[in-house]
């Protein structure tokens, strides 16, 4: 929920009814965007009864310390994610900086380009008093914007992806790290600056359940196998891929899924470890995990999609979630598989989400979209196949150099993978591609990824991560600008 707060000149002989009424149009007016555009809005004026003072002849705008102590008090008892603070006209700024320290939340100082009224003049005021006070990171890191309705959308955006995951739990099914990949381990305590917190569980507790599933009579498992059959394309070999296979991993997916379901209220997303202990000495690969978990649509009809990655990748969870919660779609998630000078390839190893094998809608023509045949590695279990159309997405990792945290971005332009790339692809051929246009070289893409893992979404979010990283209090680096990559790289 974003508060929207209009404040107003407290000087008593200033009183001027034309002003209010303009103050009031200005703040309904915003309010009627953000919510038309989805936004869930606590109008603060009307729950002060701002309204009702300026039938009565008074300012509809907060003027007093009393006001700003009451407004916080109501922010600060509504699950608020972010305040927008109306500077349409002047006010006295030491009552911004009352709320601001009352509440503690991110701000936004917004103000029009309405040329009637000082609001150029209020919102620099405003914004030079908190920088002095700095009374808390919010008001030293506030934001300022002038008649841009879409930043300020975006903004919203970033504040309610960042409050969600501040109070959400990562679930993370196996310890970190895999395959002794030590970027995959993290500093869990640190990351609680962008995460609720983590609830780690062991993946016995998936294989004992999948266990106890594979030897149940209800017909759960059976069922989902004739859905798979029914719905993809499954290539049996007699080999890797079995029919006593798939339904192991169809066991591993249905056990997963009911212990997501014990946790559902606090988890924002989840990782599974796999490698080895599920893919090796349990004997069957996770891949339905990775592919359903961040889908609509399963055996048992629709569903919730959640935000899902592998190999107990924190930071790529992470990233993952913020994606998905800053776009409302399903996060891709997969290894950087390939680069060179045109084009990045991200495969995961066995699965991703359902959703990027068509990019539809309708999530059946996703899993038409889908093959399901043989593992190139693992002891058995089927990988699941697709080549993502051509798309523009955002692309965004988390990552961690010397301690500190950085934001890696780009918006990418899809490439159709045809038959001169498809060719070319020899392991690792059986799991789901994307390919994307390089932002940059190979050698300074290679030599700027703090991870093998990347995640991404349709649409363009980098206003949002922007402003993200700012709420983190982290640095964003846009690959696409050379002069940023420049500046990282040179002092590393």
């Amino acid at each position: 929920m974003l508060a929207v707060v209009t404040y107003t000149d407290p000087r008593k002989t200033s009183l001027s009814i034309e002003r209010e009424k303009a103050l009031m149009e200005k703040h309904l007016s915003l309010i009627k965007a953000l919510r038309k555009s989805g936004f869930e809005v606590f109008d603060v004026n009307d729950a002060l009864g701002k309204y009702s003072d300026f039938e009565d002849g008074k300012n509809f705008g907060i003027d007093s310390k009393n006001d700003a102590f009451s407004a916080a008090k109501m922010i600060s008892g509504n699950g608020v994610s972010g305040v927008i603070i109306g500077m349409w006209h002047w006010t006295e700024s030491n009552l911004v900086t009352l709320l601001a320290k009352e509440v503690n939340r991110p701000l936004l100082l917004y103000t029009d380009d309405d040329p009637a009224w000082a609001g150029s003049t209020c919102i620099t005021s405003v914004g030079a008093s908190l920088w002095e006070s700095a009374v808390n990171y919010h008001a030293l890191h506030h934001t300022r914007i002038k008649g841009d309705l879409n930043k300020v959308e975006a903004w919203a955006r970033a504040v309610e992806a960042v409050s969600k995951l501040s109070r959400k739990s990562l679930l993370l099914f196996g310890a970190p790290y895999t395959l002794g990949m030590e970027h995959l381990m993290d500093d869990l305590p640190r990351l609680k600056r962008f995460i609720g917190d983590f609830l780690m569980l062991d993946q016995y507790l998936i294989v004992k359940k999948a266990e106890e599933l594979l030897s149940s009579e209800d017909g759960k498992i059976e069922e989902f196998f004739k859905w798979l059959l029914k719905n993809s394309n499954v290539k049996f070999d007699g080999s890797m891929l079995t029919q006593e296979a798939l339904r192991r991993q169809i066991a591993l997916y249905l056990a997963a899924k009911e212990i997501y379901k014990e946790h559902r209220q606090e988890v924002a997303a989840v990782s599974i470890k796999c490698q080895p202990e599920l893919s090796e000495v349990y004997g069957v690969t996770a891949c339905l995990i990775p592919a359903l978990f961040p889908f609509n649509l399963d055996a048992e009809g629709e569903k919730e999609v959640i935000p899902t990655t592998c190999e107990g990748d924190v930071k790529g969870t992470i990233s993952s979630a913020l994606l998905f919660y800053l776009s409302g779609k399903p996060s891709l998630f997969g290894d950087i598989k390939y680069v060179d000078d045109e084009i990045v390839m991200i495969a995961n190893c066995g699965a991703a989400s359902l959703y990027y094998a068509k990019l539809s809608e309708n999530p059946e023509e996703n899993m038409k979209a889908t093959i399901i045949q043989g593992q190139c590695q693992g002891a058995s279990g089927g990988a699941l196949t697709y080549r993502t159309p051509k798309a523009e997405l955002t692309v965004a990792r988390l990552i961690r150099v010397g301690g500190e945290y950085y934001l890696l971005y780009f918006l990418a332009e899809g490439v159709e993978i045809g038959k001169e790339i498809e060719e070319k692809l020899k392991w690792g051929k059986q799991w789901p591609h994307t390919a994307i246009k390089n932002p940059l070289d190979k050698n300074t893409f290679i030599s700027i990824m703090g991870a093998n893992h990347l995640s991404a979404v349709p649409g363009d979010f980098r206003e949002e991560l922007r402003f993200v990283a700012k709420l983190w209090g982290i640095k964003a680096i846009n690959l696409e600008e050379k002069a940023e990559v420049k500046e990282f790289l040179r002092v590393m």
